[in-house]
């Protein structure tokens, strides 16, 4: 087995945080940990580049309780890897917000759906209100070609204009920095174990059986990109380059979000997806 090069790894995701000057003196970065190898990772080298680089900003992680019926274990070791990278933790519970996820799970809709366009809108809405100007995830390089291609298939073109290492604040949306962007999920996984950073290995998701039948499509898609960077080393970097330069072509047609006219937060249509979850369990 090939060993991992924590070295390189590392600078390729500094070198990401320096040429698309992802951190900068004034700011206030919010760091979603989600207790994953991900956003660990994420967090990690941020929290190093600013230390490292003597940057005036503030760090903060933060860490979104979906219910009772998550682990604990879960809050814990995001909590613990906050402690790790010497920055100060929050959580938002999501019952202190008037949102039941028991009652979200039985709409017509996919629960994973829900989940997520809930998590995304509370990514957003939380950091800005508590003064953050950036939110960082741990999205990674797999995840945007995997995005890429599915957005390809649904013509979802001008999504794309979205996939790139830093995407602007516009409007109430706050700015997003992805310092993973060149690198793989697998890579992320060897680093955390290399500095034995704590991580949630299993989904802890209580609807994991409604999940496996996605979850099987999905991996599909992880293990294709996985295996075409065996036989073509450089593929996830040509791949993120290309990537970034169809996303700079598509950015200018983006047109500005309404705010959803029942609560203000950014959005394509007249009311956001949000909105319309809150509505259909009331």
């Amino acid at each position: 087995m090939e060993k991992f090069d924590t070295e390189i790894y590392s600078k390729k995701v500094l070198k990401t945080i320096r040429k698309y000057r992802l951190v900068e003196n004034g700011d206030k970065i919010f760091i979603g940990l989600s207790g994953g190898k991900d956003s660990a990772s994420a967090g990690y080298f941020i929290s190093k580049y600013v230390k490292e680089n003597n940057v005036k900003c503030d760090i903060i992680g933060f860490h979104i309780i979906l219910g009772d019926f998550i682990p604990k274990d879960v809050e814990k070791t995001a909590r613990k890897q906050a402690e790790i990278f010497g920055i100060p933790f929050k959580t938002i519970e999501l019952k202190n917000l008037g949102i039941d996820m028991e009652k979200i799970s039985k709409l017509p809709r996919p629960v994973c759906s829900s989940c997520g366009t809930i998590k995304r809108y509370l990514m957003n809405k939380i950091p800005r209100e508590m003064g953050g100007n950036k939110l960082c995830t741990g999205h990674h390089a797999d995840d945007f070609i995997v995005f890429f291609f599915k957005n390809i298939l649904g013509g979802n073109i001008s999504w794309i204009s979205k996939f790139t290492p830093l995407l602007p604040g516009r409007n109430k949306s706050i700015a997003r920095i992805r310092p993973l962007f060149f690198v793989g999920g697998n890579e992320n996984k060897k680093f955390c174990d290399a500095l034995k950073i704590p991580y949630i290995e299993e989904n802890a998701c209580p609807y994991i059986s409604i999940k496996k039948r996605i979850d099987k499509r999905r991996e599909k898609w992880y293990e294709t990109v996985e295996s075409i960077s065996r036989w073509q080393p450089n593929f996830r970097y040509q791949m993120m380059n290309g990537i970034i330069s169809l996303s700079s072509h598509l950015y200018s047609n983006l047109t500005e979000p309404k705010e959803c006219k029942i609560c203000g937060e950014p959005t394509d249509g007249e009311i956001c997806a949000f909105c319309k979850i809150l509505k259909e369990i009331k």
